[in-house]
């Protein structure tokens, strides 16, 4: 049997990103089944899609597939850019805590392809800081989000992330045991790219699986946090 080209790239790119799952490779707490991420009319429907910062400004709506999704549960809602550049001589990248939103709920809604959408009316402990990887940066930063069960001894409050020093350096991994939060039920994780060069495209340098593309438009990003 014949196969073409295409078709072939086609199924091995599939088989790659099913490897990886829904969270980039390498990266734990790994989780294989995709979070729905919704950013008004653009929803990030392919691990490491590349979107700007416009269009990822406001916090994203959240929903779950039917066969992973409980009624009785609850959740908590993680996001972290994961390339935050060094300080000065320090090379190495750090993470940054972008959101931690708790008091997630399954809705009787659902949105495109099934998925049950999740509500919940509380705005932290941390809130929600727009993706705004510096101009100056060399390559797009990963944003990866992660759906935890929320364990009803969970005890978090705003305080503990009211400064950028308490959000740099996150450890999820150390906070998800300290906390008992275990595997991730769901994530995603998305890209975003300072260079002013990727505002009419697709940026170079880019890292994940997926094929990214650049979708919305670009924005100043402006803040006090850090590269981040």
């Amino acid at each position: 049997m014949h196969f073409s080209s295409s078709l072939l790239f086609a199924a091995t790119a599939v088989g790659i990103a099913q490897a990886q799952g829904a969270t980039p490779s390498g990266f734990t707490p790994a989780a294989k089944t995709q979070l729905d991420v919704i950013f008004n009319s653009t929803s990030v429907d392919t691990p490491g899609k590349l979107l700007s910062k416009a269009a990822t400004a406001a916090e994203p709506q959240l929903a779950l597939p039917k066969s992973a999704v409980s009624s009785s549960d609850t959740y908590v809602f993680v996001m972290l850019d994961l390339d935050v550049p060094g300080q000065g001589n320090n090379a190495t990248r750090r993470v940054l805590l972008h959101a931690m939103n708790t008091g997630f709920k399954a809705t009787q809604q659902t949105v495109s392809g099934g998925a049950v959408l999740l509500a919940s009316s509380e705005k932290g402990p941390a809130s929600y800081i727009g993706p705004g990887p510096p101009a100056t940066d060399t390559i797009p930063h990963r944003y990866t989000q992660l759906l935890f069960k929320q364990p009803s001894s969970l005890k978090v409050s705003a305080s503990d992330f009211a400064n950028t020093k308490a959000r740099i350096g996150f450890d999820i991994n150390s906070f998800a045991k300290t906390n008992g939060l275990g595997e991730p039920i769901a994530g995603n994780f998305f890209m975003v790219d300072g260079r002013a060069s990727a505002a009419g495209g697709a940026a170079t340098g880019t890292r994940g699986a997926g094929g990214a593309r650049q979708t919305g438009t670009g924005g100043s990003g402006n803040s006090s946090t850090p590269g981040r």
